[in-house]
């Protein structure tokens, strides 16, 4: 459908407002390429069906038959963000592609990552991981690309394409659309999407510079700093309000499971300075122990809201396409098992159940050494095939979940809305 829609889209001839269907694609494409770890090859074979589309050859060649007969762009959308750098279109039309950049940008990131981690896995345990160096390296089955189109476009004009700076640019047009329509109209998913973006590419040594004398700078609470953490909640809340922006194309849905991961790293780093805010560690009574009591107690609603809403979602998606399965707090609740380990993490994100994509596992790995994260990518890539056989073999026996006996669910591993079924099926019988 995509080729297709590239097809018409060469015979537009520059039509008023054909960028902001360019700029759509791109978003989309953002999200495929995230959910193949930016590896072309793993994408479906469409050629015989579909020829790809090649240069006029009568020399009527056009702005938009440039962009969609591009080598690079026959797959994806990849290389510069041809949108956000022509000044005629829409500032939405610009934001959205320069969104799409950036994320492409923190997929390859990603992919660099993890192959490093591999590398340095291997040589820390020779033989824990199986490398292949034929069409690049990879562990566990897993392949790295090389260096990507976007990538070399980036490097080339590092000040102006750089993730960060191609963020704070989408932030600026955004701002001016809303301008220019009186505030009339708000793109709720836009500034959800900007918002949890510059959270992810809060720049350490930028803020750390700013803390120097006379500089006042941004103060850390949880590992985090004031800004990110005001992106994270502005960012989750949006979701809260409109949770059927997970349903809109693009990676929406995967950066908001992202946000609700770092949400559980800032509980986890208030939780483990303060002691569970406030009872153990810092004297109650100081100021600072109060106000971050206040904003643990603000950022677990917002956690266990967004939690909700991203299940709810989760449960309606396909095995593959899911993001991860976010854990809930430790301990809480009559029958957890309570850990006497007093440095027990609030959300022990062990339990996650991890998303494939590389962009995505970066958030829940977080302080993991090399090995921890090597391991964790192959058993997250093992435990979701398994499932997703499990699943198809369901569906063609017509199995269902909740006809088991409940000695079964012994782990109590389901979602909430499962878990009440289970629990009301209970009470009839």
């Amino acid at each position: 459908y995509r080729r297709v829609c590239m097809t018409h889209i060469m015979q537009m001839n520059n039509e008023s407002g054909v960028e902001t269907l360019l700029a759509a694609i791109s978003f989309h494409d953002a999200w495929a390429y995230l959910m193949h770890n930016a590896a072309e090859d793993s994408l479906p074979d469409i050629d015989e069906s579909l020829p790809r589309l090649n240069t006029s050859t009568d020399g009527g060649s056009t702005y938009l038959s440039m962009i969609a007969t591009d080598p690079i762009n026959q797959m994806w959308m990849q290389g510069s963000p041809r949108v956000f750098l022509n000044n005629e279109a829409t500032p939405i039309s610009r934001s959205l592609d320069a969104l799409a950049c950036a994320i492409r940008t923190c997929c390859d990131q990603a992919n660099c990552q993890f192959e490093d981690n591999a590398k340095e896995a291997e040589r820390e345990v020779p033989g824990i991981l199986s490398l292949s160096h034929g069409n690049g390296n990879g562990y566990g089955g897993q392949q790295f690309p090389g260096v990507s189109p976007t990538t070399s476009a980036v490097l080339a004009n590092e000040n102006e394409l750089c993730s960060r700076n191609m963020v704070l640019s989408a932030k600026s047009l955004l701002d001016e659309n809303s301008g220019m329509s009186n505030g009339t109209i708000k793109k709720h998913g836009l500034y959800m999407v900007s918002s949890i973006m510059s959270a992810f590419l809060e720049n350490g040594e930028m803020e750390e510079s700013q803390e120097g004398p006379g500089g006042g700078g941004n103060s850390k609470i949880g590992g985090f700093t004031d800004g990110q953490i005001k992106n994270l909640l502005v960012g989750c809340e949006t979701i809260i309000q409109h949770p059927l922006l997970l349903h809109c194309p693009g990676p929406i849905y995967h950066m908001a499971s992202n946000a609700a991961i770092l949400l559980c790293h800032l509980l986890n780093g208030i939780h483990a300075k303060c002691g569970a805010a406030g009872t153990g560690g810092i004297s109650p009574s100081s100021s600072n122990s109060k106000v971050e009591g206040i904003l643990f107690d603000e950022v677990l609603d917002t956690f266990m809201a967004t939690r909700k809403a991203l299940i709810i979602h989760r449960k309606s998606l396909p095995v593959k396409l899911r993001c991860h399965g976010i854990p809930r707090p430790s301990g809480v609740g009559p029958f957890k098992k309570v850990n006497n380990n007093p440095e027990a993490p609030f959300i022990d994100l062990g339990d996650t159940l991890m998303c494939l994509c590389r962009g995505c596992q970066n958030f829940v790995l977080m302080g993991c050494s090399p090995c921890v994260a090597a391991e964790r990518s192959m058993k997250a890539a093992t435990a979701q095939a398994t499932h997703q056989d499990r699943q198809q073999s369901e569906e063609k026996s017509g199995y269902d979940e909740f006809d088991r006996e409940l000695g079964e669910v012994d782990d109590l591993s389901l979602d909430d809305d499962a878990l009440l079924d289970v629990l009301s099926r209970i009470v009839q019988n």
